[in-house]
């Protein structure tokens, strides 16, 4: 069931493309709970803002201090950038091993890869490298995430640089909704650049051997070396106000950063749809190698159709469930979406869902998708379990997946992060705290994907090969009543 990889892909969300989004969204200045709006019919976006570089961000007065600095950490943020985030060697890696495979396999089903290595690939360069020509060895670089600073630049050195700069195109990432749709831009998928280099790890890649995709704002912004001030934590540390949002609450973050990545997928899903009527044929896309339409099984869960069945499974039990190894859309993006959004839209996206899944070889309609894509932009309020207490949530975390399912299990854990986040912000004790990070870690344990010595070789299965749904269910329910002992405090 799980092939081999040598590199070790981590623990929980292991998939990482190496690039963030080019520079699309322009927010207005609103509150952190408000989904920017962005446009539902997939079309390559406008053109970027003039980049600058990161150089242009390297003076010492600027960014490039010392990174030993934590309590202003935006004036080191180039150092840190340049010295500890993998980001900085997103391009470097198009020069390595695996990516001279990668594209070798590709090469052997389509030739319009032809002999050109990864780093000369536009399928690969989108997400790899921010700029073009000389400034792509800066990897993916300050621009990617906050965009193109031509117009920015100095505004941002001003007082009110937070009004200005969003009003000229920077990008505002405190917001999590915004800021888990540019991130989701690569580590998901989306658009096309804006000068044409597409930004998708199809079906074709992952058996060719690209990571797969996966994205979840607070796990990524945990392995995230911090340049920035988070304001979510600044929350707890009694902070100015203008340094904290609206509703500082780990668990309204995540269920924000849900919203974002699914509104990202969404578009990827529809711009797949385009492809595949030919009604998405962009003059800006060179000939040679084209992107698949519908279905492109990258967008869909891996383990429903590549694993061994499950011990217990008897799909007469469910009557309304789908058949083993019928497709199903990635659970990622589509557990718990009752507790990250309002009732209403949550409805609206259950349905879409059921109606892909249930005819997944037929591309969904154009007001299926828009549908869909509204009731996110639509959902700019908290999400409707909010106010409940964690032991309320925590209960209806674990009532809402079936562990059985790996991605619905890795989707709890993210869940019950915020959760365990959210209870510490509220006073839990010492001994509450430990409790309940002892249990994620057992958690986070059962859902590692195994190990195995081969030819004096650690090797780190791709897939969940030995996964115990017993065990993971066990696991859930300790949580809950950990969770359950807590006092109640909404």
């Amino acid at each position: 069931m799980g092939r081999l990889h040598t590199p070790a892909l981590g623990a929980l969300l292991l998939a990482v493309a190496a690039g963030v989004a080019w520079a699309m969204f322009r927010p207005a200045p609103r509150s952190p709970l408000t989904p920017a709006p962005v446009a539902v019919q997939a079309r390559l976006p406008a053109p970027p803002r003039a980049l600058l570089g990161a150089g242009s961000c390297s003076s010492s007065g600027c960014h490039a201090g010392d990174p030993a600095e934590t309590q202003h950490p935006g004036r080191s943020a180039y150092s840190v950038w340049a010295t500890r985030d993998r980001h900085a060697q997103a391009e470097q890696v198009l020069h390595e091993g695996l990516a001279e495979k990668i594209v070798a396999a590709l090469a052997k089903q389509d030739r319009a890869f032809g002999q050109e290595p990864a780093y000369a690939q536009r399928a690969c360069i989108g997400c790899h490298a921010t700029a073009r020509d000389a400034l792509a060895s800066d990897g993916v670089s300050c621009e990617s995430c906050h965009g193109g600073a031509g117009d920015w630049l100095v505004a941002h050195t001003l007082p009110g640089w937070r009004t200005a700069g969003n009003a000229l195109g920077m990008v505002d990432l405190a917001d999590p909704f915004t800021c888990a749709q540019a991130c989701a831009g690569c580590h998901v998928g989306g658009l096309p650049t804006a000068d044409g280099f597409p930004r998708e790890v199809t079906h074709d890649f992952l058996a060719a051997g690209h990571p797969r995709l996966a994205f979840e704002l607070r796990s990524f912004k945990a392995a995230e070396p911090p340049h920035w001030r988070d304001r979510f934590a600044a929350a707890l540390s009694g902070a100015a106000a203008d340094e904290v949002p609206a509703v500082p609450d780990p668990f309204v973050e995540w269920a924000l950063g849900r919203r974002g990545t699914l509104h990202a997928y969404l578009t990827l899903l529809s711009a797949q749809t385009e492809r595949s009527v030919g009604t998405d044929q962009p003059a800006e896309l060179p000939a040679g190698h084209q992107l698949p339409g519908w279905p492109d099984f990258a967008t869909f869960d891996c383990y429903s159709c590549h694993r061994l069945p499950l011990p217990h499974e008897d799909p007469l039990a469910s009557p309304g469930a789908l058949p083993p190894g019928t497709p199903r859309l990635e659970p990622l993006q589509w557990a718990l979406l009752d507790l990250a959004t309002p009732a209403g839209q949550a409805a609206e996206l259950a349905r879409f869902r059921e109606t892909v899944e249930r005819q997944w070889w037929r591309a969904p309609s154009a007001q299926l998708l828009q549908t869909a894509l509204m009731s996110l932009e639509h959902a700019a309020g908290p999400p409707k379990a909010a106010p409940e207490t964690s032991g309320r949530l925590a209960q209806a975390v674990v009532a809402g997946v079936d562990p059985a399912i790996w991605n619905e299990a890795a989707a709890a854990f993210q869940a019950l992060d915020a959760l365990a986040a959210r209870a510490q912000s509220q006073g839990a004790s010492v001994t509450e705290s430990a409790a309940l990070e002892a249990g994620l870690k057992r958690l986070r344990a059962v859902l590692e994907f195994s190990t195995e010595e081969r030819s004096g070789q650690r090797l780190q299965f791709n897939s969940p090969h030995q996964f115990d749904a017993g065990l993971v269910a066990q696991e859930l329910a300790r949580l809950a009543k950990l969770f359950e002992s807590l006092p109640d405090r909404p």
